[in-house]
């Protein structure tokens, strides 16, 4: 039984993305913000503030608190047996697979997945599917065969 974490490198990719679109968003707003004092006469030009701060205040909580944390609580648990999930914000939820019931794997590896991480297993059984988000290749490329030989195992049996 060995347990799986999730790779750190989607965390600094999705920082990226959080601060590109806020950094959209701030460019987006400026050009509105120019505009409407250009043809609004007695615009003050404060309200940019008032739009901005609690956009950046909720982009802030976000990133140092709940993403962070996300990724520190989840984890895989993966045996001969059975796969566990292990994931939650405030509730943890915990989901079990027996191994016997895995119909089949997916492996996703994103061209760069081995630099920045973004690599998923799907697992699909009968009414029920298990997605292993942000693995690292190696973590991914160890689950899906572990799951492949308990598949196959089955079939020559």
């Amino acid at each position: 039984m060995k347990v799986y974490k999730l790779s750190k490198r989607p965390l600094a990719l999705i920082y990226a993305l959080l601060a590109a679109i806020l950094l959209l968003i701030r460019f987006a707003l400026n050009l509105i913000l120019d505009l409407v004092e250009r043809f609004v006469p007695g615009y003050s030009g404060f309200a940019d503030y008032y739009v901005l701060l609690p956009l950046w205040v909720i982009a802030a909580l976000f990133a140092v608190l709940v993403l962070p944390f996300y990724f520190h609580k989840a984890s895989f648990t993966v045996s001969n047996k059975e796969i566990t999930a292990k994931s939650g914000l405030i509730v943890t939820s915990k989901q079990f697979m027996l191994t016997s019931a895995v119909k089949s794997v997916t492996a996703i590896f994103l061209p760069l997945g081995r630099f920045t991480g973004m690599n998923f297993i799907v697992l699909n059984a009968l009414g029920s599917r298990l997605v292993m988000p942000f693995l690292s290749k190696r973590d991914a490329q160890e689950i899906a065969d572990q799951v492949n030989n308990s598949i196959r195992s089955r079939g020559e049996q």
